[in-house]
């Protein structure tokens, strides 16, 4: 790339921004349960003749009756890597080890950490973005300026998802990260080769680039398929399908082109399915059978249709929960699930998250509409295998069962260039008539970019509460001024805080059973008052944070239907870098009422102090009702604590 100002400094941003971000989970990589390093021990194994990973199993897991079963497995498994004849395997593609980390681990004799590879093929993905627009804009857009293309880039980042991709840069985004490096560069490959049919250097590194990416990520098999099939295609047979005139003759030995995309590609296939075989004796066996999960994966059925449905409106239209207090958007609180659906993992709804992308639209209409002319024809192309990447995968993702964040940049890949194109065209001064429709679609596109970077860094802010958690300066520094609004709006509800009298009524005894009384958070990071009726007699009173107990009261005696409970816990507070805490001037009677648990009821107490408190979603925490099916409800609940402040 020719030495361009703008596009060099929204890279730079772009790396600087994804590089922080990265950087947060850099302490907690040598932490005893930190999940990762896998991709390292891969390029151990690899450089001792081998394709496992060098980490050894437990020996207390390879003597289970069943190593497989998550009940058994649990002290002793790595999760999520894949346990085969006394071995771990990576389930996820190789192409991040072998592009990256091994030359890398042989040139400098050290590892690179997974966080920062992560970074190195997002930035790449980045730049070949950039050479793509570039080379857009000096055959398509030649009035497009760079401050233009270099804006473009820095929305993309945030349309790919990338700064909640690498909030938890480890061995499950590595492959995500890589496959949008090779994605990006294969489409910029692909227009290169339509522009220049049948040029073998650049057939050869779609083919390359295409072998690559089903590499990182097995799932694009499909959309590689279809790049690969419109790198093959004489210009003559598509712009007879196009409509396009005016197209010189078809070059001889147009075959070639084909001919150096089909080599480099099978190439790589054939590599692949020697890997698989390797590893474990059959060529479509990427390791998931052999996973060591929550569930046993060698008896789920992980892709079905009537997943579609429901996956679609998970990735695309769901609406997260909102939170009046930082950063605002809570992830997806599912309801009911399919038969044989297992999971999703801190979503948010694609056209809700990012609505930059219906402008994607535009560059198909741009496409579309000037098909006819031939110095189209290669960029049409291009867009069309990008928006078909994008439609194949969320074939693939919606018929799984399950739906996890990193994915959307996945689902957003090709997309992501087909909408960088449309804002490039929409962008692009131009005279005439057109002025009258792009003045108010500019605005519409300026106001969806910016909503798009903001809540993509929400989101990032919210992930997994690891910001918070490894940034906690900058996190209470960005926090305590955005919740000053909350605090008004509390004041304006008359919102009361702290402990709170409950008036329990107990239904009758059918068993043992056990009711959420009292709830606030989101998924996975849930706070819980759980009442579990042990028999007609007795029962038991627990405050939890997940599944974890904080304080308990183990055995209550019931002489009643009712029962008059007392609590008091972090999560009935705003968060601690609320503007709220300033009306306190007492460090130590704040720091007691941010960390202290507290039950109370017939006659038992239980006091517990944890540092580590669930942060509310709501003034108010849900609160259980009669009608709800359950064996306990809240009658009442009545504030005595802090007033409004």
């Amino acid at each position: 790339m020719r030495a361009r100002p703008w596009i060099w400094a929204a890279l730079a941003v772009c790396a600087a921004a994804l590089s922080w971000v990265a950087s947060g989970i850099g302490p907690m990589e040598d932490a005893p349960n930190y999940g990762g390093h896998y991709y390292e021990s891969l390029v151990d194994g690899f450089l001792h003749g081998r394709t496992s990973m060098e980490m050894r199993p437990a020996p207390q897991l390879l003597q289970l009756t069943d190593p497989y079963d998550p009940a058994q497995n649990y002290p002793y498994r790595l999760s999520d890597a894949s346990l085969y004849r006394g071995r771990y395997y990576l389930y996820y593609g190789p192409t991040p080890a072998v592009v990256l980390m091994l030359p890398w681990r042989v040139l400098t004799g050290r590892h690179l950490p997974e966080r920062i590879a992560c970074v190195v093929f997002s930035v790449a993905a980045l730049a070949g973005l950039g050479a793509l627009l570039l080379g857009l804009r000096g055959r398509n857009f030649p009035r497009a300026g760079d401050l233009t293309i270099a804006l473009i880039l820095l929305v993309a980042m945030h349309a790919a998802w990338l700064p909640v991709t690498l909030r938890r840069p480890g061995f499950w985004e590595l492959p995500h990260t890589a496959a949008l490096a090779c994605l990006w560069w294969t489409l910029y490959a692909l227009w290169r080769l339509r522009l220049a049919w049948p040029r073998m250097g650049w057939a050869l590194a779609v083919g390359a680039g295409l072998a690559l990416l089903v590499g990182s990520r097995p799932t694009y098999v499909f959309g590689g398929g279809v790049l690969a099939l419109l790198a093959a295609a004489p210009p003559g047979w598509l712009a007879r399908r196009l409509g396009t005139l005016g197209l010189p003759a078809e070059p001889p030995r147009g075959w070639r082109a084909a001919l150096g995309v089909a080599l480099t590609l099978g190439a790589g296939a054939a590599a692949l399915v020697l890997y698989n075989v390797v590893r474990f004796g059959r060529a479509g066996e990427f390791g998931q059978s052999y996973q060591l999960l929550n569930v046993p994966e060698l008896h789920v059925q992980h892709f079905r249709a009537d997943f579609i449905p429901f996956n679609a409106w998970v990735y695309l239209a769901s609406i997260p929960e909102l939170s009046p207090y930082f950063p605002f958007v809570k992830t997806l609180w599912l309801g009911s699930m399919p038969a044989g659906y297992q999971l999703t993992e801190e979503m948010h709804g694609a056209f809700l998250a990012m609505p930059v992308h219906v402008f994607g639209w535009l560059a198909l209409a741009w496409a579309w509409h000037r098909r006819r002319e031939p110095v189209v024809l290669p960029a049409a192309v291009m867009l069309a295998g990008a928006a078909l990447t994008s439609l194949l995968a969320a074939g693939v993702l919606f018929s799984w069962a399950g739906a996890c964040s990193r994915y959307l940049t996945e689902l957003t890949g090709g997309w992501t260039v087909v909408t960088s194109v449309g804002l490039l065209a929409l962008f692009t001064p131009g005279g005439g008539s057109a002025g009258s429709w792009r003045r108010p679609l500019r605005v519409v596109a300026l106001a969806a970019s910016a909503w798009t970077v903001a809540y993509v860094w929400l989101a990032s802010f919210e992930h997994g509460g690891l910001f918070r958690a490894t940034n906690p300066e900058a996190y209470a520094a960005l926090a305590r001024p955005l919740d000053y609004p909350s605090l008004w709006a509390a004041r304006r509800a008359a919102a009361a805080f702290g402990p709170v009298d409950l008036t329990v009524h107990l239904g009758p005894f059918h068993g043992p059973d056990s009711s959420t009384l009292l709830a606030s958070g989101r998924q996975d990071m849930m706070n819980r008052l759980v009442l579990q009726r042990i028999d007609p007699g007795h029962a038991r009173l627990a405050l939890m944070q997940n599944d974890s107990v904080v304080a308990i009261i183990p055995r209550l005696d019931l002489a009643s239907t009712a029962l008059t409970v007392r609590v008091d816990a972090p999560w009935l507070y705003p968060p601690a870098e609320s503007p709220y805490w300033d009306a306190d001037p007492d460090p130590a009677d704040r720091r007691e009422r941010q960390t202290r648990f507290a039950l109370a009821a017939a006659g038992q107490t239980a006091v517990a102090h944890s540092a580590y408190a669930l942060d509310p979603t709501s003034f108010a925490p849900f609160v259980l009702t009669a009608g709800k099916g359950t064996g306990a409800w809240v009658a009442s609940m009545n504030p005595v604590g802090d007033a409004p402040r």
